[in-house]
Parts: structure tokens; C-alpha cells; sequence
């Protein structure tokens, strides 16, 4: 189960985005969104949650709670898995965990957007039982808004 990061885990949390979302930049021809904010500002208002060691994490949650209407959902700003840990089943507790999460904040759904272009991520995130609400044509890139209702799911 993820455990809750703080500012003094930065250093690993920065190497961890570099390694997880690395391979999104050849596939987005683009800088991954989560590899282009200060991420100091972002522990004021995002919740961190590290899954392994602080030190060298396998799997990284961001989560806004802000993003979306008090009581609505819960926003996915960053869900990801290091390379050597894909096809374990890691991603799969991550957004298990997300979703408990967001029924502990009293959400309704949990949202996230992605790059088009990431259509294995979308794949994914389709077999969770997310659907696409719409698509969001920005300047250097399109991508689609994903929901995944909660209400009646156990």
C-alpha cells in the first residue's frame, strides 16, 4: 500500500518521473506534461503517495484534490510505475488505491487526462472501466479527459 510522500522525498520523486515517463516523449514527440512543473509548489495542494522504497520508488500516485468540484472526483494528475515493474499488476493496485482514496475523500469518480497519442495507457485505462468525456486540442498537443464513475461500485 502507497505511503504518503512528503517534500523530503523530492530528489527520489524527481528521478522517478524522469525514469517513469521517459519513453512519453518519443511516443508525444512532446515534454510529458509531469515532467514540466516545479514540483515544490505542487506539495501545497497534491497529495504524493509512494509505493516501495522512498528512496527508489516502483510506483508514484499524484492525486489533486482541488482539480475537480468539492464532493465530485478525485484527479489522477499522475499515476505511474517504474519500467522494470510493468506487467506486474502494479498499476492495477495503484488505481485500486486511487479509487479507495477518493471514496475515503467522499468523491464520486476519479478523473485524469492523457496524451491521444498514448494509446496503450488509454487501452488500460478503457479495461478500468474509465470512459473518454472529451477531447482537449492544446498547443502543442491534444489529449482526452478520462472519468471513471464510483457511485454503485464496490
Amino acid at each position: 500500500m502507497p505511503i504518503r510522500a512528503t517534500i523530503a522525498d523530492i530528489e527520489p520523486i524527481l528521478a522517478f518521473q524522469e525514469q517513469a515517463y521517459n519513453e512519453n516523449r518519443a511516443i508525444k514527440g512532446v515534454e510529458p506534461l509531469p515532467l514540466s512543473v516545479d514540483y515544490k509548489g505542487l506539495f501545497d495542494f497534491m497529495e504524493f503517495w509512494l509505493e516501495g522504497p522512498n528512496e527508489k520508488p516502483e510506483g508514484l500516485v499524484i492525486l489533486d484534490p482541488t482539480h475537480e468540484p468539492p464532493g465530485d472526483a478525485l484527479f489522477i494528475w499522475s499515476i505511474a510505475t517504474s519500467p522494470d515493474q510493468r506487467g506486474r499488476g502494479l498499476g492495477n493496485q495503484l488505481l485500486a488505491f486511487v479509487e479507495a482514496r477518493a471514496r475515503a475523500l467522499g468523491r464520486q469518480a476519479v478523473t485524469l487526462v492523457t496524451n491521444t497519442r498514448l494509446t496503450e495507457r488509454i487501452d488500460w485505462y478503457l479495461r478500468h472501466d474509465f470512459v473518454i468525456t472529451r477531447h482537449e486540442t492544446l498547443v502543442d498537443r491534444t489529449v482526452i479527459h478520462m472519468r471513471k464513475n464510483l457511485v454503485n461500485r464496490i
